[in-house]
C-alpha cells in the first residue's frame, strides 16, 4: 500500500467513522477503527471459532505449547481473547469502554478468570514471547457459535468480519450438527481462507465405526459446502500419538499463513470496509430488524391507540347500560309476544263465560256438572295460557339471554345453568285474577280481559327474568372492571410508545440523505487534504485499574437437583402387596355370594403385575442414547456411530412370542412410506410415473435436476429396496441373530427402508417389562429423526432425554426441549429424566457441578422447571468399572425403579389396595346382618336401596358432565391461539436466517427459491410438531380430570356413604390418538413476493430483504390462521368425543360394579341362605387383615 493511498484511505474512513458516530453505530464504528489498525499495522488475523466446548482454548494451547486460555466443558470464552508475540504483558478492554494492562509477570489464573468475565471484560489481548506465533500475526479464540448465550455469540460475530483465517473447530461426534453447514454458509465468502477442524478425535472408536468411512463422511458433508478435503484436519489434544492426529500438519499450515505475502492487504481492507458501510446504511434504514418502516408503525400505531381509547368506552359504557340493555331487550321480547292471540279468544270466552254467576249447564241444571265444567274450560284454557306463554315467552327469553351472556362474555357454565332454568311461573290462579267481577260478559270484555292478562303474563316474567339479570349484571360488572384496568395499562404503555414512534419517524426522514451522503464520501475521488489525522482508529480509551474477578464458580439460576438417595426399605414392595392381593382373591373366592367381585379383582391384580413398561431415550444425535441403552442392558446390544444414521425406532425387550434371546426382528417400510420419505427428503413435487418402485425413481434421477446428494439418497434407496424386496412387498418380518444387526441401524444403505428394529434380550430389565426404545435424534439435520421421537413423547411411561458432557446444550436442542416443557405441565406425573452422558470427561467434582449447574440452568430458560438430573458414563458402566463421583448409574437404575415400581404403579396399586379394604367392609356388613333381626335387616336393605339410587344419580351426573366439555373448548382454542403467536415469531426468525448474503454464491434466483422451499418445509413441521405437541397436552389435561372426577371426588363420596366402592382403572392405555394433521403449503403461493425480489444489492441494500420477510411473514400467519382455522372444530370434536368415550366408559363400569355390589348385599341379608359362606369370609378377612393392617405405598 502505497503512502498516497494509505493517507487517501484513512481519510476517507476518518469521515466515515465520524458519521459512523454521529449516527450513533458505535458497534460499526469500532469495527472500522479496528479494520484499519489492523491494516495500518499490517497484521494477520487467524480466528478459532465452531462450537462451545469442541475444544478451542485446548486447541490454541497445545498449538502455542502452553496453557494459556481456560477449558471448560461448558462455554467459557466469554469473551475475545487475542494473543500475540510481544513484550510479556495483559491488555484488558471492559465492557464500559475502559482499558488496563497488567504489565511484567502475572498469575495465570487470574488473566483465565478474565477471560470467563464476559460481563466486565469485552476482550483480552495476551503477549508473551512465544515461539509459535511470528510476529504480525494474532491468534484469536472466540465463544462457542452455537451457545445459548446470546452474548457469547455476538462476541465471537463482532471479530470474524477482520478474520485473514478462520479455523472451525467442532467436536468429533458433532460434525453433522446443522449449525456447521449453517454458519459455513453464511461466512466462507467473506474470509479468505475458511478451515474445517475435528478435535477430539481421540473419541473415535474403532469397533464402532471405522475412521476412513468416518473421514469419508466429513468429508463429502465439506463438499457439498464447497470446501476442499485440504481445508480439513482431525486433532487430538489429549492423545498427541493418536493414529490419525494431524496436529502436525495443522502447524505447517499456520506457519504457512503466517508467512503470506500482505501485497494484497489494501484490496481486502477496502472490501472490509464496504462491508461495514454497507451494513450501517442498513442499520440507518432498519433493514436487520425485518420491521416495517417507523412511519408504517406510527400510523398503525395511531390507530391502535385509538383503538384501545373506543375499547375503554365501549367497556365502561358496558359496565354501566348492561343490566339497562339487558332489561330493554326482555322487555321488547315481552312486547312483541303474542301471548293472548285471536286463536285463544274462544277458550277465553268460554272460561269467561262460566265464571259468571248464573252460568249452568246439565240438562237438570245439576251444580255437579255445571262445576265439573267450570273445571274442564278452566284447566283448558290455562293448559293453552301455559303452552303459549312457552313458545311466546320463555323460548325466546333462553334465547336472548344467551344471546346476552355472549354479547357481554359472562357465558360460563353457571350462567348457561341459571339460563337454561328459566321459566315464567304461571299458576292458575292467574287466569282468575284477570277477571274483571261484575263486568258484563261480551266480546269486547272478552278482548279487554285477554289483554289485561297477557300484562300480568309479562310482569310475572319480568319479575322472574329480573333476577337472572341481576345475577349476569354483576358478572358483567366483575368481567368488565378486569377488562378496563387491563385497557388501562396497555392504553399507558402503548400511548408511550406512540411518542416515540413519532419521534422515530422523524428521525427516519432523515435516514436517505444520511447514507447518499456515506456513499459519496466513499466513492469521491478528491485530493487528499495535507493535515489529516493519521491515527484517528487508535484506542482512546480510559486507562483504568484491572477490575475486581468475582467469586464464585458460576452465577447460574439452578434449580435444586433431584435428591436421588431414596430410602425403599420402609416401603413394602409391590411384590409382597400384589401377593396379599391374591391371597384375599383366593380366600373370598369360596364365597359364591362374591364371586362375580372377586373374579374382577383378581383380574385386576393381574393386569398390574403383567403391566408393560416403555423407556423411550431421546437426545441430540451422538449424544450417547445407544450407548446409555446398552449400559441399561448390561451389553453391546445396539450400534453405535458418531454419525446421524437412520430414522430407525430400535427396540429391546424381553423374548416373547416364541422369539429367541439375542435375535432381533426387522419391520421394513412399505413402498408408500419410502416415496413418501424420498419425495419429502428431495423436494421432488409429486411422486414420478413408472411400473415399478425402481422404474418410478430411476426416471427421477434422469429427469430432475436434483443435487448430488439427493441422487446418493435415491441411489441408496433404490439399493435398500432391490435387496429387500420381498420383505417390502409383502411386508415380512425378517429376523436375524444380535451379531448382523449394524447394517439394519446404522448403514444407510440398509437402514434407509427399515422402519423399526425389535431387539429381543434377556437382562434384569427386560424381565421386569420394561422396553428400551431408542429413537433417531432429536436435533439431526435429518427431519426425519425429530419426527419420529416426537411420537414417544406422549406414549412412553417414562423417558430419558440425553446430553453431552462436552456439548451439553446447543441450539439445535431447543425446539425439542421447548415442547417438552409445554408437555412436562400437563403430566399427571413427571416421566422426564435428564441424563449427561460422558461425564467421565470430568477433569475433578468442581467441574462436574458446573456442568450440572449448566445444564440444569438452560432446561428451566426452556421451561423445564426441576429437571430430574443425572450425570453418567455409559461407557465405564458398560465395562464394569466400580462407580466414581461423575458416573451416577447407580442412583439412576435406583430413580427408575421406584418411578416405575412406585410411582407410575402407586395409583393402581392404591386403587387395589381400597378395593381389597371395601371387599373386606363388605365381608363385614354381611356378617353383621346375620345376628340382625327381620325389621333391622329390613330396615338396612332401605338404606342400601337409598345409597344405590343416590349414588346412580351420581354417576349419571358426572358421566354427562359437560363441565370439562366447556373447558377442553376453551383450552384448545386458548392453545390454538398461543400456537398461532409463537409459530409468527418462528417465522420471522426462521426467514431472517434462511435469507442470508451466501445466497449471493452461485445462480442467485435458484438460491433464492430453493432458501424459499426450505423455509417453508421447516415452518410446515414445526407447525404440526406443534399440534402434536398440544395433543399430548390435551390428552394430560383429559386424564388429569378424569382421575380427579373418579377416583378422588367420586370415591370420596362412595367411602362417606360406606356401601360401595369403584374401581376406575388405569386410563393411561386410553389416551387420545395423536391426530394426523396434513396442511399444504406451496413456494408458488409466494410467487409475488419472489418476484420482488429484484437482484442482491436491491435485497441486502435497498430494504428488499425487510420488505420480503414481512410479506412472508404476513402471508404465513395467515395460512396458519386458515390452517388452524380448518383444525379447530376437528381438534375440539376429536379431544371432546374422547372425553366423552372415557365417562361413558367409566360411568358404565360404575353403575355395572355397583348393581353387583347391591345384589351381593341383598343375597346377604336373605334369611340364613348364606350364613355359612358369610362366617368363613368373615374369619378369613379378619385373619387377612390382621396379617398386615397397613398397606405401606
Amino acid at each position: 500500500m502505497t503512502d498516497q493511498n494509505r493517507k487517501e484511505l484513512l481519510h476517507k474512513t476518518g469521515e466515515l467513522y465520524k458519521q459512523f458516530i454521529e449516527n450513533q453505530d458505535e458497534q460499526r464504528a469500532a469495527k472500522l477503527a479496528a479494520v484499519m489498525k489492523k491494516a495500518a499495522d499490517e497484521e494477520v488475523y487467524i480466528a478459532f471459532t465452531g462450537h462451545y466446548s469442541a475444544g478451542k482454548s485446548s486447541l490454541l494451547n497445545c498449538l502455542l505449547m502452553e496453557n494459556i486460555l481456560p477449558t471448560s466443558p461448558i462455554p467459557t470464552s466469554a469473551n475475545l481473547v487475542v494473543i500475540r508475540n510481544g513484550e510479556k504483558r495483559v491488555r484488558l478492554h471492559t465492557t464500559d469502554g475502559a482499558c488496563a494492562e497488567l504489565e511484567g509477570t502475572y498469575q495465570k489464573d487470574k488473566v483465565q478468570q478474565y477471560c470467563k468475565d464476559g460481563e466486565q471484560i469485552e476482550s483480552v489481548e495476551i503477549f508473551d514471547r512465544y515461539t509459535e506465533i511470528d510476529s504480525g500475526v494474532a491468534y484469536i479464540d472466540t465463544p462457542g457459535i452455537d451457545s445459548t448465550d446470546d452474548a457469547h455469540f455476538l462476541s465471537a460475530a463482532s471479530i470474524l468480519h477482520q478474520a485473514d483465517a478462520l479455523f472451525y473447530v467442532v467436536h468429533y461426534n458433532h460434525v453433522h450438527a446443522e449449525e456447521n453447514v449453517k454458519f459455513l454458509r453464511s461466512i466462507k465468502e467473506s474470509i479468505p481462507n475458511v478451515y474445517f477442524i475435528v478435535n477430539q478425535i481421540d473419541r473415535h472408536d474403532e469397533t464402532e465405526t471405522k475412521f476412513g468411512d468416518y473421514q469419508a463422511q466429513v468429508e463429502e458433508m465439506l463438499c457439498n459446502e464447497g470446501i476442499s478435503r485440504e481445508a480439513l484436519y482431525f486433532t487430538s489434544v489429549t492423545e498427541p500419538d493418536h493414529p490419525f492426529n494431524q496436529m502436525g500438519a495443522l502447524r505447517e499450515e499456520l506457519s504457512r499463513i503466517e508467512q503470506q505475502s500482505k501485497s494484497n492487504m489494501q484490496a481486502l481492507t477496502e472490501q472490509k470496509v464496504r462491508n461495514l458501510l454497507k451494513e450501517h446504511t442498513e442499520m440507518l434504514k432498519k433493514d436487520e430488524t425485518g420491521a416495517p418502516s417507523f412511519a408504517e408503525q406510527l400510523n398503525i400505531h395511531t390507530g391502535l391507540v385509538q383503538s384501545l381509547r373506543d375499547q375503554l368506552d365501549e367497556a365502561e359504557k358496558q359496565m354501566t347500560e348492561a343490566e339497562k340493555r339487558m332489561q330493554e331487550e326482555i322487555n321488547r321480547i315481552l312486547k312483541n309476544a303474542n301471548l293472548t292471540p285471536f286463536e285463544m279468544r274462544e277458550l277465553a270466552a268460554a272460561f269467561l263465560e262460566s265464571q259468571e254467576p248464573s252460568f249452568k249447564t246439565g240438562f237438570f241444571f245439576s251444580k255437579a256438572k255445571t262445576a265439573q265444567e267450570r273445571d274442564k274450560r278452566r284447566n283448558a284454557f290455562f293448559s293453552d295460557v301455559a303452552k303459549r306463554t312457552e313458545a311466546e315467552a320463555d323460548w325466546h327469553m333462553i334465547d336472548t339471554l344467551h344471546k346476552l351472556a355472549k354479547v357481554f362474555d359472562v357465558y360460563t357454565a353457571e350462567s348457561e345453568k341459571l339460563i337454561q332454568a328459566y321459566r315464567t311461573p304461571l299458576d292458575i290462579s292467574i287466569i282468575e285474577h284477570a277477571v274483571k267481577h261484575g263486568a258484563a260478559f261480551s266480546s269486547e270484555y272478552v278482548l279487554q280481559y285477554t289483554k289485561d292478562l297477557a300484562e300480568l303474563i309479562r310482569k310475572e316474567a319480568k319479575r322472574e327474568a329480573a333476577d337472572i339479570i341481576k345475577v349476569l349484571s354483576a358478572m358483567v360488572k366483575e368481567r368488565v372492571s378486569k377488562d378496563v384496568q387491563t385497557i388501562n395499562d396497555r392504553l399507558v404503555q402503548e400511548s408511550e410508545k406512540l411518542v416515540f414512534l413519532q419521534e422515530q419517524a422523524r428521525l427516519e426522514n432523515n435516514a436517505r440523505e444520511k447514507t447518499d451522503r456515506l456513499w459519496a464520501i466513499w466513492e469521491e475521488e478528491s485530493a487528499c487534504p495535507m493535515h489529516i489525522d493519521t491515527e484517528w482508529f487508535k484506542s482512546k480509551k480510559t486507562r483504568v485499574a484491572a477490575p475486581e474477578q468475582k467469586q464464585g464458580r458460576s452465577q447460574l439460576t439452578a434449580q435444586p437437583m433431584p435428591k436421588s438417595e431414596i430410602k425403599m426399605e420402609q416401603e413394602m414392595p409391590l411384590q409382597d402387596q400384589i401377593k396379599r392381593f391374591y391371597t384375599l382373591s383366593d380366600i373370598l373366592g369360596e364365597c359364591s355370594m362374591l364371586l362375580k367381585q372377586t373374579s374382577a379383582f383378581r383380574e385386576r391384580v393381574k393386569r398390574l403385575e403383567e403391566r408393560k413398561f416403555t423407556l423411550a431415550l431421546f437426545g441430540g444425535f451422538s449424544s450417547g442414547k445407544s450407548s446409555f441403552a446398552n449400559a441399561l442392558v448390561g451389553e453391546r446390544v445396539l450400534p453405535s456411530s458418531p454419525t446421524p444414521t437412520t430414522a430407525t425406532i430400535n427396540k429391546i425387550t424381553k423374548p416373547i412370542n416364541g422369539n429367541l434371546n439375542k435375535t432381533a426382528n426387522v419391520v421394513f417400510k412399505t413402498e408408500d412410506d419410502l416415496t413418501a420419505e424420498i419425495l419429502q427428503l428431495t423436494g421432488i413435487p409429486k411422486e414420478p410415473a413408472g411400473r415399478s418402485f425402481t422404474e418410478k425413481w430411476e426416471k427421477a434421477v434422469k429427469k430432475n435436476r436434483l443435487q448430488e446428494e439427493h441422487v446418493k439418497l435415491i441411489s441408496n434407496f433404490l439399493l435398500a429396496y432391490e435387496k429387500y424386496q420381498q420383505y417390502i412387498q409383502e411386508q415380512k418380518k425378517l429376523t436375524i441373530p444380535l451379531s448382523e444387526l449394524k447394517p439394519y441401524v446404522a448403514e444407510e444403505t440398509t437402514a434407509c427402508a427399515v422402519k423399526e428394529v425389535t431387539v429381543y434380550y434377556t437382562c434384569p430389565l427386560t424381565e421386569k417389562g420394561i422396553t428400551i426404545v431408542d429413537t433417531p435424534g432429536a436435533s439431526s439435520m435429518n427431519k426425519r429423526h425429530t419426527e419420529l421421537a416426537f411420537q414417544y413423547i406422549k406414549d412412553a411411561d417414562a423417558f430419558f432425554y440425553m446430553t453431552y458432557y462436552q456439548h451439553s446444550f446447543s441450539k439445535g436442542d431447543r425446539s425439542f426441549l421447548r415442547k417438552l416443557g409445554l408437555v412436562k405441565e400437563s403430566l399427571s406425573m413427571d416421566k422426564m429424566f435428564f441424563i449427561i452422558n460422558a461425564a467421565d470427561l470430568a477433569k475433578d467434582k468442581t467441574e462436574l457441578e458446573t456442568v450440572t449447574d449448566y445444564v440444569s440452568a438452560e432446561l428451566v430458560k426452556e421451561g423445564v422447571y426441576e429437571p430430574q438430573l443425572f450425570t453418567v458414563s455409559s461407557k465405564e458402566e458398560l465395562v464394569g468399572k466400580p462407580e466414581s463421583f461423575y458416573n451416577q448409574f447407580s442412583k439412576v437404575r435406583k430413580h427408575l425403579d421406584r418411578f416405575i415400581e412406585v410411582d407410575v404403579k402407586k395409583a393402581s396399586a392404591a386403587q387395589l389396595s381400597s378395593e381389597a379394604d371395601k371387599l373386606c367392609e363388605t365381608v363385614f356388613q354381611l356378617h353383621q346382618s346375620q345376628h340382625q333381626s327381620r325389621e333391622e335387616k329390613e330396615a338396612q336393605k332401605q338404606c342400601l336401596m337409598l345409597s344405590f339410587e343416590r349414588t346412580a344419580a351420581d354417576i349419571e351426573k358426572r358421566r354427562n358432565s359437560k363441565t370439562i366439555i366447556e373447558k377442553v373448548k376453551k383450552d384448545t382454542r386458548e392453545q390454538l391461539y398461543h400456537i398461532a403467536q409463537r409459530l409468527s415469531y418462528f417465522a420471522n426468525d426462521l426467514l431472517k436466517s434462511a435469507f442470508h448474503p451466501g445466497l449471493q454464491n452461485g445462480d442467485w434466483k435458484k438460491n433464492v427459491s430453493k432458501a424459499m422451499t426450505t423455509a417453508l418445509h421447516e415452518y410446515l413441521f414445526e407447525y404440526i410438531q406443534e399440534i402434536k405437541t398440544l395433543d399430548v397436552r390435551m390428552s394430560g389435561f383429559i386424564e388429569r380430570h378424569i382421575n380427579e372426577e373418579w377416583l378422588d371426588h367420586f370415591q370420596k363420596t362412595l367411602n362417606e356413604d360406606g356401601y360401595f366402592s369403584v374401581y376406575a382403572g388405569d386410563q393411561h392405555s386410553n389416551g387420545i390418538q395423536l391426530k394426523e394433521v396434513e396442511p399444504e403449503i406451496e413456494e408458488r403461493a409466494f410467487e409475488q413476493e419472489l418476484k420482488e425480489i429484484k437482484s442482491p444489492k436491491q435485497f441486502f441494500e435497498q430494504k428488499g430483504k425487510a420488505t420480503f420477510i414481512e410479506a412472508v411473514r404476513m402471508k404465513l400467519t395467515k395460512i396458519t390462521e386458515a390452517w388452524i382455522k380448518n383444525e379447530e372444530e376437528s381438534l375440539i370434536s376429536h379431544y371432546t368425543a374422547h372425553l366423552r368415550r372415557l365417562q361413558e366408559d367409566m360411568g358404565e363400569k360404575a353403575i355395572a360394579q355397583i348393581t353387583d355390589q347391591k345384589e351381593t348385599y341383598l343375597r346377604g341379608y336373605a334369611e340364613g341362605e348364606h350364613a355359612k359362606e358369610i362366617e368363613m369370609a368373615y374369619q378369613a378377612c379378619i385373619s387377612w387383615k390382621n396379617s398386615d393392617n397397613t398397606i405401606k405405598m
